[in-house]
């Protein structure tokens, strides 16, 4: 049933559907503007989910809210880079590539409302959190409303598109819309870590950071793959991208979390308040003599943690876990052809890395 709260995204700007057994054409509508620069793009993407956010709803302040303070839009860029790598020099963006940026930062939205919830967090981005704004109850509703809409939004541009709805699921390995369970399971298990012991936090790790931050890293590739007609060994290249970007991307937060800094955007040190294991963590209890008795004790101010961790060394040797990682998600890219699309994907993996 179409949600009443969305304004109408159906467009006829599909190719015919073809051969399914050839992996998807380009989506054939270009939208068109004076550059394609990045600014530029996430200017388009910014602009089209206040269209959709914004319709007139019940959730409309909390919409305005969230697009008040809209980070640095990873996701959408994913998508976008993804569908254009196999593009034709100067090309932009087709409407489908747009919608399905739009789709999955409206995830990753939904996702951090409820994260917010989960950790009681009172900041996200530098300003006030949604729970925290508007209250838990309404913050819930609001969230599984932005996850809703998003779903509407992938539905659409896939009914527009049959050539490329028809190539979704040809590839082992490669997620869709079917492994979005994965985000609500690695909030689940990100709560129910092992004993402390370094090798078994360490697979516990690199399991939430796939699930939490790596589903809609690969759910961007893959969506924008498909898009732009990626083959086969090219889409499961992307989804190597995503995997070691996620991993990356989220040791450098942790390492942000313990350090600080005025980018942060939130109170450091939270995750080590809660005795989250993050890598910085992992790294310091195989390293330092007495680290996990002090871990395990209550009466250890997460201050206390925090100057022990950097002092130690643990935030340079996450940071030499994640720069690893960024090598190989660089590797994989080397299937594709030279392309503007390409070189952003690459400014991605410098950008978490030296974040």
């Amino acid at each position: 049933m179409d949600n009443p709260a969305l304004p109408e995204v159906r467009r006829n700007d599909a190719r015919p559907a073809g051969n399914p057994q050839h992996q998807g054409e380009p989506v054939a509508l270009m939208l068109r503007h004076p550059s394609g620069t990045q600014h530029e793009l996430l200017t388009l993407v910014n602009a089209r989910l206040y269209e959709i956010l914004i319709s007139g709803g019940d959730f409309d302040d909390i919409g305005r809210h969230v697009l008040a303070a809209p980070g640095k839009r990873v996701r959408a860029r994913l998508v976008l880079a993804s569908a254009g790598l196999l593009a034709p020099a100067g090309s932009e963006p087709s409407r489908a590539a747009l919608d399905l940026a739009c789709a999955m930062e409206m995830l990753h939205e939904s996702s951090l409302v409820h994260d917010d919830i989960c950790d009681g967090s009172l900041l996200r981005r530098g300003a006030t959190s949604v729970p925290a704004a508007f209250g838990v109850r309404i913050a819930a509703r609001a969230g599984f409303h932005m996850a809703g809409a998003a779903v509407q939004v992938i539905a659409e541009v896939l009914a527009d598109n049959p050539g490329m709805s028809a190539c979704l699921g040809e590839v082992p390995g490669v997620t869709y819309s079917d492994g979005l369970s994965d985000l609500s399971f690695g909030q689940l298990i990100e709560m129910l870590p092992p004993a402390v012991d370094a090798t078994a936090l360490r697979r516990h790790y690199r399991l939430v950071a796939g699930a939490k931050t790596g589903t809609l890293f690969r759910l961007s590739c893959s969506y924008g793959g498909t898009a732009g007609g990626a083959d086969h060994d090219r889409l499961r290249a992307l989804m190597t991208y995503a995997d070691e970007l996620a991993l990356a991307f989220q040791i450098m937060d942790d390492v942000r979390d313990v350090e600080g800094g005025p980018g942060l955007g939130k109170d450091a040190g939270g995750d080590l308040e809660r005795r989250v294991p993050t890598w910085p963590v992992i790294e310091w209890l195989d390293m330092r003599a007495g680290a996990r008795e002090m871990w395990l004790s209550a009466d250890t101010p997460s201050t206390i943690l925090q100057s022990d961790l950097i002092d130690s060394g643990a935030t340079d040797a996450a940071r030499a876990v994640a720069l690893d990682a960024t090598q190989k998600a660089s590797a994989a890219l080397d299937i594709f052809p030279p392309s503007p699309a390409r070189d952003d994907l690459h400014a991605l993996l410098q950008e978490v890395i030296t974040r």
